[in-house]
C-alpha cells in the first residue's frame, strides 16, 4: 500500500507541474513595444497620388482574430475592404486622419495590447497594411502582411517588400529586456523607464567634458550635447517630441561611458 501511495503521489506532483508549466507557456504575456515603418508607392500611373490606408494587427490562428487597428487614413471604406471585413471598422487606439495626399513613409507603434487594452499572449502575429485607390469609379487596393514574434526576446526584421510597400522595418522590443524602472550605474541613474517623454539623468558625482546623445534603433539622433559640465544632481532631457519606441542614451566623458535603453510609451 505504501509503495502504491508513493507512486500515486509522484504522479500527482508530475501532473501538477506539467499543467502549471503548460499554463505558463500558453498564457505568457510579455509587455513591450512594436515599432514599424514602411515606404508606400503608387500602384501605377492610372491613379493619382491621393489614397487611403489602414494598418492593423491579427493573430495567426486559423481563422485569424483581429487585434487592433493602428492607423486609418481616409473615409472611403469601400477602398479598404480587407480592413473593414476584419476590424468591423474598430478604431480604438488608432491614428485616424484624412485621405493621404501623397506617398511616403508610414510608421507607428503597438504596445502589445488588443483593442480592449489587454496585453495579448506571446506568439506570432501579423501586421497588415492596406492601401486603396479610386479613379473614374474604378477601385483598387493592395494588402500585405508581415509576420513577427511577440515574446521575451527582441526581434528586428527587415522583410522583403512589394511593389507598393518597400523598406519595411519591424522591431519588437520586450519590456523585459529593459532594466526595470530605473537604470543604474556607479555614477549615473536614468529614470523613469518607461517614460512618457521626460527623462532624468541623476549624476552622483561632478563630471567634465560630458557628451550626451539620444538615438533610435536606426541610429537617428534626437538629442545631442557635447562638452557639458555636469554638477552633482539631476539633469532633464525632454523627449516628448519623440514617437513611442525604444531609444538609446549614450553618456560619455574621459572617465565614463554608459549606454542606456529607454522606452517611450504614452
Amino acid at each position: 500500500m505504501m509503495k502504491t501511495s508513493k507512486i500515486q503521489t509522484r504522479l500527482l506532483i508530475f501532473f501538477i507541474l506539467f499543467f502549471s508549466l503548460a499554463t505558463t507557456l500558453t498564457y505568457a504575456q510579455t509587455a513591450g513595444t512594436l515599432t514599424f515603418s514602411t515606404g508606400t508607392y503608387a500602384p501605377n500611373s492610372d491613379y493619382g497620388t491621393k489614397h487611403v490606408l489602414a494598418v492593423w494587427l491579427e493573430n495567426t490562428d486559423n481563422p485569424s482574430v483581429f487585434i487592433k487597428t493602428k492607423a486609418k487614413y481616409g473615409n472611403e471604406d469601400d477602398h479598404l475592404t480587407s480592413w473593414v471585413a476584419k476590424s468591423n471598422k474598430n478604431l480604438i487606439d488608432a491614428v485616424s486622419a484624412a485621405t493621404l495626399p501623397s506617398y511616403g513613409t508610414i510608421s507607428g507603434t503597438w504596445n502589445g495590447t488588443n483593442f480592449g487594452g489587454t496585453v495579448v499572449p506571446d506568439g506570432t502575429y501579423n501586421l497588415f497594411i492596406e492601401m486603396g485607390w479610386g479613379r473614374d469609379h474604378v477601385v483598387d487596393h493592395a494588402v500585405k502582411s508581415f509576420t513577427f514574434t511577440k515574446g521575451p526576446t527582441a526581434q528586428h526584421l527587415s522583410p522583403a517588400g512589394t511593389t507598393n510597400y518597400m523598406n519595411v522595418s519591424i522591431d519588437w522590443n520586450p519590456l523585459a529586456t529593459l532594466v526595470g524602472t530605473t537604470e543604474s550605474a556607479d555614477n549615473v541613474n536614468v529614470f523613469p523607464n518607461p517614460t512618457t517623454g521626460k527623462v532624468n539623468l541623476n549624476f552622483n558625482q561632478a563630471l567634465k567634458g560630458v557628451s550626451i546623445l539620444v538615438t533610435n534603433l536606426s541610429g537617428k539622433t534626437f538629442f545631442s550635447e557635447s562638452d557639458v559640465q555636469i554638477p552633482v544632481g539631476s539633469k532633464s532631457i525632454d523627449l516628448s517630441a519623440c514617437k513611442n519606441g525604444l531609444y538609446f542614451i549614450l553618456i560619455e566623458s574621459e572617465s565614463i561611458k554608459y549606454n542606456y535603453k529607454i522606452l517611450i510609451n504614452r
